[in-house]
């Protein structure tokens, strides 16, 4: 099971009774906006836990592979953190992996230059045949980031995952296994990748 919360920075509240001092006292070391991210992403994440896992204060964590965040007591859910301008999502995982990824709609130049020499061919096509273009441009730069982001890949790697959308098909040459979820909540493109078959994705907005 997946659950992801989406959230906007600009109405979003902190619940620091399920922080630990740690957290609090890394977020001072940031800048406003970032320190507002960073808390309100990890609030969401410890609330997520408290609610579906029972587990009261949010745990430690570490960076591990390619600046991917993960709890450093191997058996707890893995999570997965995005955000766009202000918006920002997380994902729990209570099964297996998961990869997250949202992006706000806007406009982005020379998107079908990026498309056409950073996507597959066949993604490129699809693009161009789409009555909204840049929407579709979004749809596949989620679902392929947050493939990358489920393997702790870098975006420099976005060209080695296709992502065959007539036939709901993600495949990359680092891994076998990408199971997905695409939405578009108003103006946020969000796509989640795991490593197991979804068999339920509850989404909070």
């Amino acid at each position: 099971m997946l659950i992801i919360q989406l959230a906007d920075l600009n109405n979003a509240s902190v619940d620091f009774s399920v922080l630990s001092p740690q957290i609090i006292d890394a977020a001072d070391k940031l800048n406003d906006h970032r320190k507002k991210q960073f808390l309100v992403c990890r609030s969401i994440l410890a609330s997520l836990l408290k609610r579906y896992c029972a587990i009261p204060i949010l745990p430690d964590i570490i960076i591990g592979d390619n600046n991917r965040p993960c709890f450093l007591e191997p058996k707890l859910p893995d999570f997965n953190i995005s955000h766009s301008q202000n918006k920002v999502a997380v994902a729990v995982s209570l099964t297996g992996k998961v990869g997250l990824d949202i992006e706000v709609a806007r406009e982005r130049r020379n998107y079908l230059n990026v498309a056409e020499n950073f996507f597959y061919e066949d993604e490129y096509q699809w693009i161009i045949k789409q009555p909204d273009k840049l929407s579709a441009f979004w749809q596949l730069w989620t679902l392929k980031e947050s493939a990358l982001k489920l393997y702790a890949k870098g975006v420099w790697q976005i060209k080695s995952v296709n992502v065959d959308i007539d036939n709901g098909i993600i495949s990359a040459p680092f891994a076998e296994h990408f199971y997905h979820q695409y939405y578009q909540i108003k103006d946020v493109h969000l796509a989640v990748n795991s490593n197991i078959p979804i068999s339920k994705c509850e989404l909070l907005v």
